[in-house]
């Protein structure tokens, strides 16, 4: 291409670069060369192109222009450094609202700052936090208004890393709109209050406010979130008395205004006792409170802080609080009385507390509950509609059943199994009962029609034969099992009546195996150190935590049962207190000032098959333990143990 000097100066787009007498037109990323040089208005010249260091220049721009990795050599562990210089200085006092700087000596990036960033005390409205290449801005809303005499910390947690490795900068901004920093902390671990396993996210949250209403009104004036040990650690508080609360936020506004929130509590204020920096002694306790020794922070500058120290399980803890959910309101969600002989009645929770009553019309029935539904069956000789009451508290939810559902009923209707038989033959161990559920309630048997066989022999052995009581669709079987034999039981046609009339059709068998003895273990469990004047539920809980048998104890200081014939498993023993002495546990109600029901839960050696465990558990809510029992030996009196000895 031939251009005139005069169109190349004139073209912004051109910068000439003089190398070695050559003159170079450098055109976006292209690189031009013009020979001879320029000798007047209308000279022209000969541009060359030169592909070659068109590429070589635009690779090494672009290289330059980003920033990468270096390849090679160990791995860069060293997170970014704050320059103090070129930051907002921290620790200030009479500090007046302003943007925070945070200068760093390398790139970096914010991530999850709206989760990491933890403030306390916490702000009334969202601050802005951006990132600009080195540098960290955190800036107010301009209608926040600080607190006076207040010290504040700004935990950016994780949120700051440099760009290559990911190395974390544990920032902590500290700083005063009084005269000091205050000086003191608190710390604890919340725990779960019925599985006494450690929360994490939990807010434990402290308010000068020692009513009971800020907890659902106010924002706490410190808090801080629990880690994954449920630990937690409040720093640069002042000394007083303070209610102590925790919360597990589902909403994110530091108030306790959802009913599927968990919460926990202190009964008393909590007084945190010291020495301020500036020398003055922390206040005098209230009479009704919890008094806590500080734990000194530390007073190195927190420019760049490495991550407060919480105690590990084994550290001494100053407050321990439990998790738990007040129990929901009872409510009716969904009912069908569409099918007669049966109503469904669908409820927000297991409904213990709810009295179901009905119009008195000359019904049969029986009420069946199945965890958070209640089953009301009925039969009765008229075909006429009646109301069902369910009273909750002072609520009461009528439910019609109506007429015409009778006749439809009976049309299809058949007493059955709930189950069908099982393909394999299913291994019951000695001394239990063998039970058939059926779909229909069970008014009458006629056992003189059933029979039960013994072996392959089918030798036919007396058997008693029951209705469950506390389950009407559940027949029982009982004899004098023989271990390792074969057993069958056999209805005959019309030898079963449900409660609506109904009898079997057809025979129904069901088979089963008795187990060895051998393939068993046994456990003699002991409780100690019981309270005369308390009532306590005992569970033996299987290592799916399934209940294997519970028992109610009162009035006495120790208990002792032998339990024979455990499948082979790791069990564990769970220890209400049972306050109410409803034989149930009972959560706890913070309008009510009631905790939660202390629950000690102590895994147990393991049953072996043949194998006798000796288990002694002392009751103590106060620590979480596991008590190692004596070493189990073979039962006593058993061929294996003789044949052992």
């Amino acid at each position: 291409a031939h251009l005139h000097e005069r169109e190349i100066k004139e073209n912004l787009n051109y910068r000439v670069i003089n190398l070695n007498s050559t003159f170079y037109y450098k055109k976006g990323w292209m690189l031009i060369r013009t020979t001879p040089p320029f000798q007047g208005h209308h000279a022209k010249g000969y541009i060359k192109l030169s592909f070659l260091a068109m590429l070589a220049i635009a690779f090494f721009l672009t290289n330059c222009a980003n920033p990468i990795a270096p390849t090679g050599g160990p791995r860069d562990e060293r997170p970014p450094q704050l320059d103090t210089l070129a930051s907002t200085p921290n620790r200030q006092v009479r500090f007046e609202k302003q943007d925070i700087v945070l200068k760093f000596d390398e790139w970096v990036e914010l991530k999850d700052a709206f989760n990491q960033v933890v403030i306390s005390p916490p702000l009334e409205f969202r601050p802005k936090i951006e990132r600009k290449k080195k540098t960290i801005q955190f800036k107010f809303d301009e209608r926040e208004a600080l607190r006076d005499s207040a010290t504040y910390i700004i935990n950016f947690g994780d949120a700051i890393r440099d760009l290559t490795e990911g190395n974390i900068a544990p920032i902590i901004f500290v700083f005063s709109t009084g005269d000091y920093i205050d000086s003191l902390s608190v710390e604890g671990q919340i725990i779960d209050a019925y599985t006494s396993e450690p929360v994490k996210d939990v807010l434990f949250m402290l308010y000068e406010n020692l009513a009971d209403s800020v907890f659902r009104t106010e924002r706490p004036f410190y808090f801080a979130k629990t880690n994954d040990k449920g630990q937690f650690m409040v720093n640069n508080i002042k000394a007083g008395a303070f209610k102590a609360v925790a919360l597990q936020d589902k909403n994110l506004n530091y108030r306790f205004d959802n009913d599927a929130e968990k919460i926990a509590f202190l009964d008393t204020a909590l007084v945190i006792r010291g020495i301020e920096k500036n020398g003055l002694d922390s206040l005098p306790a209230p009479a009704d409170s919890l008094q806590v020794d500080s734990l000194k922070m530390d007073s190195a500058s927190l420019d760049t802080l490495p991550v407060n120290r919480l105690p590990d399980s084994n550290d001494q803890q100053t407050i321990t609080l439990k998790l738990f959910e007040e129990e929901k309101r009872l409510y009716l969600r969904d009912d069908d009385a569409k099918i007669y002989g049966k109503v469904k009645l669908a409820f927000n929770r297991a409904p213990y507390d709810a009295v179901i009553t009905y119009d008195s019309i000359g019904q049969y029935t029986f009420l069946e509950l199945e965890k958070d539904t209640a089953y009301l069956w009925y039969a009765m000789e008229q075909d006429v509609a009646f109301n069902m009451y369910v009273n909750r508290d002072t609520a009461v939810d009528t439910v019609r059943v109506g007429t015409g559902l009778k006749e439809k009923f009976y049309e299809k209707a058949q007493l059955k199994t709930a189950e069908k038989a099982p393909t394999s033959l299913p291994l019951l161990p000695p001394g239990n009962t063998f039970d058939l559920l059926f779909n229909h309630p069970i008014y009458s048997l006629e056992d003189n029609l059933i029979n039960l066989f013994e072996d392959s022999t089918k030798t036919v052995v007396a058997g008693q034969f029951g209705i469950d009581s506390s389950q009407n669709r559940k027949i029982t079987v009982k004899a004098e099992w023989k271990p390792g034999l074969r057993y069958e039981v056999v209805f005959p046609p019309e030898s079963i009546t449900d409660m609506f009339g109904l009898q079997n059709a057809d025979t129904i068998r069901r088979a089963w195996k008795i187990g060895l003895e051998k393939d068993f273990g046994s456990m003699t469990l002991r409780i100690k150190d019981l309270r005369p004047d308390t009532a306590y539920v005992i569970r033996l809980l299987a290592k799916n935590d399934a209940v294997i048998k519970t028992f109610q104890v009162q009035d006495t200081t120790q208990f002792e049962a032998k339990l024979y014939f455990l499948p082979p498993d790791t069990y564990s023993v769970q220890i209400i207190e049972d306050l109410d002495g409803n034989g149930r546990w009972t959560t706890g109600n913070y309008d009510l000032k009631r905790q939660p029901e202390r629950i000690q839960k102590t895994t147990i050696e393991e049953v072996r098959a043949n194998w006798e465990v000796d288990a002694e558990v002392g009751v103590d809510f106060t620590t979480r333990i596991v008590i190692n029992p004596k070493s189990g030996s073979p039962p006593s009196g058993s061929p294996a143990a003789r044949t052992r000895q």
